[in-house]
């Protein structure tokens, strides 16, 4: 347990030395952007195929992706009842930001760096039913619901998910798995020389995207949507850990994944629709924040 926290420790420091580079101005939050597109399209995508090599397929697994489809689109309910009397930015804001989970660069990263193999499948098995709602759903739904035109089918939305490496990679390897297909060595041993570098990359990416506002009109949306993100995320972990049939390692690893902070393509959806960008900046570092304190606990506690 003392080998986790102090894992987890330095995840933190890793997002704080982040915000500090971008403070002094060593670095900005330009290169934040430019690490994550390494990290999407490289480092996490190697985290991912290293995860499947002793990894063995269970058609009841399918439940996991099943939990986060339905989570999200619980929330985006919740999304509609909360704003049915707002403005039409509060729409926006509560429909993009109560759903859908930030999992390809925040979460993973701690899981493939503390659980291990078996907690980065079973995170990847709840970004399969996240994906699809938080890389364009979710956008339709809303865009439709305030009269806008959202630009895409629902199918499209779907299918924008297989122009992110890191899913292609993992639904790959998901198939290959279910028909007991396995890559060359020299393929898993080429990607893990890679793959160490994604967990310090996303937390460092982390601290240089973190933004603070002191603007407390926008307070009480940002501390409703966090805490309903909040309690959705006790009720999953709490009945997945204590009753799920599977493994601990697997239970543990939904169990914190439930607390991912919000997607980092909501920002981008809620400019698109020309809401409240900076109320969504907002929410979303708080968010982060809430997620760095409690996702190390959780390692620790669980």
């Amino acid at each position: 347990m003392s080998d986790i926290l102090i894992r987890a420790c330095f995840f933190l420091l890793m997002v704080v030395l982040g915000y500090v580079m971008k403070k002094i101005g060593v670095l900005s939050k330009e290169d934040g952007v430019a690490v994550a597109r390494v990290i999407l399209n490289i480092t996490l995508p190697c985290a991912i195929l290293v995860s499947f090599r002793t990894f063995v397929f269970d058609w009841s697994y399918m439940i996991i992706p099943v939990i986060s489809f339905a989570a999200n689109w619980l929330m985006l309910g919740a999304g509609f009842l909360l704003s049915q009397n707002g403005s039409r930015d509060q729409r926006i804001f509560y429909m993009l930001e109560l759903p859908a989970y930030n999992i390809g660069n925040f979460t993973l990263p701690f899981v493939s760096g503390i659980l291990g193999a078996t907690g980065v499948v079973a995170t990847c098995l709840f970004d399969m039913g996240n994906s699809p709602m938080c890389l364009g759903l979710n956008f339709v739904v809303t865009a439709m619901l305030i009269g806008a035109n959202p630009g895409r089918s629902a199918l499209r939305s779907v299918l924008t998910i297989f122009t992110k490496p890191s899913f292609t990679v993992y639904f790959i390897m998901l198939v290959l798995s279910i028909f007991s297909v396995s890559l060359p060595d020299p393929v898993f041993e080429f990607a893990s020389m890679i793959s160490p570098a994604n967990g310090p990359m996303a937390m460092i990416m982390i601290g240089l995207m973190l933004e603070f506002s002191s603007d407390r009109t926008k307070l009480k949306e940002v501390v409703t949507a966090n805490a309903l993100r909040l309690l959705l995320a006790v009720v999953i972990a709490v009945l997945f850990f204590t009753f799920a049939p599977f493994s601990y390692e697997v239970r543990k690893a939904v169990a914190i994944t439930a607390f991912a902070p919000i997607s980092s393509a909501s920002p981008a959806f809620v400019s698109e629709l020309k809401g409240d960008v900076e109320l969504v900046g907002f929410a979303s570092t708080v968010s982060i924040i809430i997620s760095l304190v409690l996702m190390p606990l959780l390692f620790v506690v669980l």
